[in-house]
């Protein structure tokens, strides 16, 4: 293996240090004020076992690790057998790293009550043993070909968090991800969770992943994760950290050998990027499943709707049809990061169980995460502003560059842009000004 890349602020000096620390720090705090959903830092150049200790302890101080680890069958969602969930074991470890390994070590050390290793190696399977039927991504090219990335994640339960009925919209936070210093990628996660189901790689790429149910799953699932098919989560996560662009990244999860049948959904920083990816299990695409589906200029394809079934296939209900119809009462010059969000939390999309909506951008490395309850709207406050980064923005007549480092999160990444004319950029975490930010 290579050397990691030296933190660029490694020969700075320590007051400078110092002052960057205390900036990331109010960053954070302001972020608070606007965001339901907290915001947490991930550094990938910290020994693995100690790198999640902040987000392990704030869910440990919230009551969700003790709930989460108690639930009782009254509560608890369907699960596999006893014997089934023993196979999924030795599954999941058969794919982990050292480097996961570690992060592993890390939950059970600092998680305690009943955060067992078998309990997180049972979680990264969550999808593969046991999943609900719904969730839906929506990608909307600006006229400028500027793609946005619209996420509803529906996942229902029901735990008893502090003598309170709670679920997943509870226990939602952000996470970026830093290497060398910077700003690399950005992740919606959950308790116990080191996969990744909804992210962003800065200046790069978009992922989500939608359940595709096919019949005789779990068997089907265990019988192919023995023949060596990955748990996406983990695979998503190592092909994000990994490669920088979106047509790589395409790729790459399109010849993925799966452990079980899925759609993943994905935007790129480039003009009319994005693309939805059809997988059947075990390496191979059935003549029967949709081919790779993109947005397309030539072809006057500027939005894509996935649901939770295949796209050239019937309908399984009626979100997909109706949207549709729906969306083809709009003209391309009002697609926006709001009129996306307005769009998946309409009543055609959102329902009982979603958990968050996320909107994502990244040619500007724009993201956010909306929960339930919440709009889009933001107060007036100077959190909404971070430091000089809300000043108004064009990003829709031309198309400037965009910057080539992560620098795009920081304040560079605040160069003159907007969605529409009278739109303007608003970072929704420290993440976004970063550390970049201090260049």
């Amino acid at each position: 293996q290579g050397s990691a890349p030296e933190p660029s602020s490694e020969n700075e000096p320590e007051p400078i240090r110092i002052i960057a620390l205390m900036f990331l720090t109010l960053l954070s705090l302001l972020a608070w004020s606007v965001a339901a959903v907290p915001s947490f830092i991930v550094d990938l150049d910290v020994d693995p076992e100690e790198r999640w200790k902040e987000v392990i302890l704030y869910f440990k101080d919230l009551g969700a690790i003790e709930a989460l680890t108690r639930l009782d069958q009254e509560h608890a969602p369907a699960t596999a057998p006893y014997e089934v969930q023993q196979e999924w074991l030795n599954i999941v470890q058969s794919q982990l790293d050292e480097d996961f390994e570690g992060e592993i070590n890390g939950w059970v050390k600092y998680g305690g009550f009943n955060m067992t290793r078998e309990y997180l190696l049972s979680a990264m399977a969550m999808y593969e043993m046991n999943y609900p039927h719904f969730c839906s991504g929506l990608l909307a090219a600006m006229p400028d070909g500027t793609v946005i990335h619209g996420r509803n994640m529906d996942y229902p339960l029901s735990i008893e968090m502090n003598g309170k009925m709670v679920g997943y919209p509870e226990i939602t936070v952000d996470v970026t991800f830093l290497r060398g210093g910077q700003p690399l990628m950005t992740s919606v996660t959950w308790p116990g969770q080191v996969g990744i189901h909804t992210a962003m790689r800065f200046d790069g790429w978009t992922f989500e992943q939608n359940t595709r149910r096919l019949g005789d799953d779990l068997r089907l699932n265990t019988a192919a994760g023995k023949r060596g098919g990955k748990i996406f989560g983990l695979l998503a996560r190592r092909i994000m950290e990994r490669v920088p662009d979106f047509e790589t990244a395409v790729q790459e999860l399109w010849s993925a050998n799966l452990a079980a049948p899925m759609y993943f959904v994905m935007t790129g920083k480039g003009p009319y990027e994005a693309a939805v990816l059809t997988m059947d299990r075990g390496g191979v695409h059935e003549p029967s499943s949709s081919p790779l589906m993109r947005l397309s200029n030539e072809s006057s394809t500027w939005h894509l709707l996935q649901t939770n079934d295949d796209m050239t296939g019937v309908p399984k209900d009626p979100r997909r049809p109706l949207e549709n119809q729906r969306l083809e009462g709009f003209v391309q010059s009002q697609v926006s990061p709001e009129g996306v969000f307005t769009e998946m939390h309409g009543m055609f999309l959102k329902n009982d169980a979603t958990v968050f909506t996320w909107i994502a951008v990244p040619a500007t490395g724009f993201h956010r995460t909306v929960l339930p309850h919440e709009t889009w709207a933001l107060p007036e406050t100077p959190a909404q502003v971070g430091i000089a980064a809300l000043e108004k923005r064009t990003f829709l007549a031309t198309r400037p560059p965009v910057p080539e480092t992560s620098a795009q999160v920081g304040i560079a990444a605040l160069e003159k842009r907007t969605f529409l004319a009278t739109r303007s950029l608003v970072p929704e975490t420290s993440a976004q000004v970063g550390i970049a930010a201090l260049e």
